[in-house]
């Protein structure tokens, strides 16, 4: 079960805090306002991706394991497609800590590969509605359209559970993981000095979001910049930090309405900028 609503304003109350303080002591961008455009459509997707996406999310990770169980034969009954997403194999009898951190690397790697997917011609509309906001801060994270996040999470769940993954490892960590996804948005130009090439952080994500010097097509990585390293698309000058966010010569609307409907309507989508 994910949180509820008034648990997610109480979340939404505290963490404005917590990162308004961080963000006004030491900024990455100076003079970007608080009560930002596009904020109240942002407020929006902190309770409605939690509550709408994510449900959405897990009901096609299901579905598309149950489809694979049944291509495998195994019997249509709950306690037989239960059993086949149980641990099993020579992962399962890996230790505790070692899966863990092998089932957080493959996980990020596919979510490599998918991101960089999203930015190609296809898919770019859906993922463009990430890249809209021109103001990135911690709260700009979660926008975040339904098949955006349904394309990585079934990416990330079929290998995991088929290779026999523990998948309640991953559950557990999954507060950890937003929160630190909400982290690397935030307005603070902290890198880790050389942990920058270890894991990601706000100065190193924010490149992504950069609207200029390509920084659209580059860190692609969530958590390890592992794979920006290995594949060529590390981008993190030293001594500068990006100021201008978007995209260039976008035109996603602004409202999430709009937004949810905008990959539907638009037509001859092209690749990310720069991509």
């Amino acid at each position: 079960m994910g949180p509820s609503a008034p648990e997610l304003a109480v979340s939404l109350v505290v963490l404005g805090a917590v990162f308004a303080l961080l963000e006004w002591l030491a900024p990455a961008r100076l003079g970007q306002p608080r009560f930002r455009r596009g904020l109240g459509t942002d407020v929006t997707y902190w309770f409605f991706t939690p509550l709408v996406t994510k449900v959405i999310t897990r009901v096609a990770i299901a579905a598309v394991l149950v489809a694979i169980a049944l291509g495998a034969g195994v019997p249509v009954t709950r306690e037989s497609i239960e059993a086949f997403a149980q641990p099993h194999g020579p992962i399962a009898e890996l230790p505790w800590g070692v899966q863990l951190v092998a089932l957080l690397v493959l996980a990020d790697g596919v979510a490599y590969v998918v991101h960089r997917v999203l930015h190609g011609r296809r898919l770019w509309a859906f993922h463009a509605v990430h890249h809209s906001s021109t103001e990135v801060d911690w709260l700009s994270s979660v926008r975040l359209h339904p098949v955006n996040d349904v394309l990585i999470r079934v990416a990330q769940a079929v290998p995991i559970v088929l290779l026999g993954f523990d998948p309640t490892l991953l559950a557990a960590y999954v507060p950890i993981l937003s929160f630190y996804a909400i982290f690397v948005h935030a307005n603070v130009p902290w890198s880790f000095g050389p942990l920058r090439y270890v894991i990601a952080t706000p100065a190193f994500h924010r490149w992504h979001h950069a609207a200029e010097e390509q920084g659209l097509n580059h860190n692609f990585a969530g958590l390890f910049p592992l794979f920006d390293l290995l594949f060529g698309t590390f981008h993190m000058p030293k001594g500068r930090v990006p100021q201008e966010f978007g995209i260039p010569d976008g035109d996603v609307p602004e409202g999430i309405a709009a937004q949810l409907l905008y990959p539907f309507r638009r037509r001859g989508v092209s690749a990310a900028p720069g991509g």
